[in-house]
């Protein structure tokens, strides 16, 4: 790959929340969860914006729980 064009993180960003958003809809298919290890493997950087994108969603998921008082 050259180097223009090796994704920014703000494209692993919305890659890692798109997954994430995957995951919550329904369980992963085999093929999807075969893809999804695929292309954390592919770049060192891509494991932790998924852990960033899993923990905002489950902040998330908690304010959504608490109400629409919470701030």
């Amino acid at each position: 790959m050259r180097v223009d064009e090796r994704e920014t993180s703000q494209d692993i960003d919305r890659i890692a929340a798109i997954w994430v958003a995957r995951m919550d809809r329904a369980p992963l298919s085999d093929a999807e969860a075969a893809e999804l290890k695929q292309w954390l493997a592919g770049d060192l950087r891509r494991r932790g914006a998924f852990i960033r994108a899993q923990a905002i969603w489950m902040r998330s998921e908690s304010a959504h729980a608490l109400g629409p008082q919470y701030d």
